[in-house]
């Protein structure tokens, strides 16, 4: 059963469209993150499920009932503010039960929900403080706990963990992914900027981009688990968004297709890729890709000269010119001896590359993850 359902969702302000033809369905226990760039809609998004703003087009279902209409506190959902939202002059276990105590629950199960929130969140011993005694980890916790007594259907998140320092975020990103293990029959909605956060979060992105980008068309550019994203991204926004460092791009065009994918001329030499160029004629302009841990250092028919090192202790990020018609390439090495201003060779893999139509749709790849 689909718990939550988005049918062609549109949202505007004053005639500019800010979402438009919005299609997605949420299963019950599964946690889905939006992502995309600044503009792109994607709070908007998670406010007009949560009723906080209204829809222009489209219907929001939760559990197949149309809830277009419906009051927010009546929408059996939860939502976690990226600004915590707690009320200083209470305890903390007086903001987690304040929500209930405006239901006029009974004091004794007031009591057993927030013991059961504090005891999954790890805050009995900070019941009887107040949030100005609490750390940022600690008060974004508590927000969460009060959203866990309310029991919805459905847990709203608006980047909950912006606020908070680097170490704190890590900690907090593993509470969150607790929770949704031990809540598993609830749904859960993330908004993030953060590539970590959804990649290791999310059973399903939801990678949207900015309706100016997209005239007409729909905000998202594309659904799917984390890995499907990453290792096959369907357009060239996606594939530039998703990873850092970006992906490397290469303008190219088509020169054969073959059996095993295609052959492109790249800097007038043949360069083989892997994908379906099924449709393509001779000539077709083409963007190759592919990932900085994928370029090959130390062998292959190409040369390239070392601009920079980016060294990260384990690995390093090396920065190449090879061509001045083309951007500066990206590879991820291990290899400490290499030094800036000196020459390397390096390979393209048949299997590692992507490629691109001049609309920006990805060809399908027909080898790798």
């Amino acid at each position: 059963m689909t718990q939550v359902s988005l049918h062609h969702i549109a949202l505007a302000y004053n005639g500019q469209h800010v979402l438009n033809d919005i299609n997605l369905d949420i299963a019950p226990g599964e946690f889905c993150v939006f992502i995309g760039p600044s503009g792109c809609g994607k709070s908007s998004l998670l406010r007009l499920i949560a009723g906080l703003e209204p829809v222009s087009a489209g219907t929001v279902t939760i559990d197949g009932l149309t809830i277009n209409d419906v009051p927010p506190a009546q929408r059996q959902i939860a939502m976690v503010f990226q600004s915590y939202a707690l009320y200083p002059h209470m305890t903390v276990y007086d903001n987690m039960a304040f929500g209930l105590a405006r239901q006029r629950l009974d004091k004794a199960e007031i009591g057993r929900r927030v013991r059961e929130a504090s005891r999954i969140l790890q805050l009995d011993a900070l019941l009887a403080r107040k949030p100005g005694a609490l750390s940022g980890g600690q008060r974004q916790r508590v927000a969460i706990g009060r959203a866990i007594v309310k029991k919805p259907k459905v847990f709203l998140f608006d980047e909950p963990l912006s606020n908070l320092d680097a170490s704190l975020r890590a900690q907090t990103r593993l509470e969150i992914a607790r929770l949704h293990r031990d809540l598993h029959t609830a749904s859960m909605i993330y908004v993030t900027h953060d590539q970590v956060e959804a990649m290791t979060l999310a059973d399903k992105i939801v990678l949207l981009r900015p309706a100016a980008e997209a005239p007409g068309q729909s905000n998202v550019a594309q659904i799917g688990t984390p890995l499907e994203l990453y290792h096959h991204p369907a357009n060239l926004f996606a594939a530039r968004f998703i990873g850092t460092p970006a992906m490397n791009f290469l303008g190219a065009s088509l020169a054969s297709v073959t059996p095993q994918g295609i052959v492109a001329t790249l800097r007038g030499r043949a360069c083989d890729a892997a994908v379906d160029g099924d449709g393509l004629g001779p000539g077709a302009a083409l963007t190759l890709g592919i990932r900085p841990e994928h370029v090959v250092l130390g062998q292959g028919a190409w040369q390239a000269q070392i601009v920079h090192i980016e060294a990260l202790g384990e690995h390093s990020y090396v920065h190449l010119r090879w061509a001045d018609d083309q951007p500066l390439l990206v590879a991820k090495t291990q290899d400490d001896s290499l030094r800036a201003g000196a020459t390397v060779a390096f390979a393209l893999p048949v299997t590692a590359l992507h490629a691109f139509r001049d609309d920006g749709l990805a060809l399908r790849r027909l080898v790798g993850r």
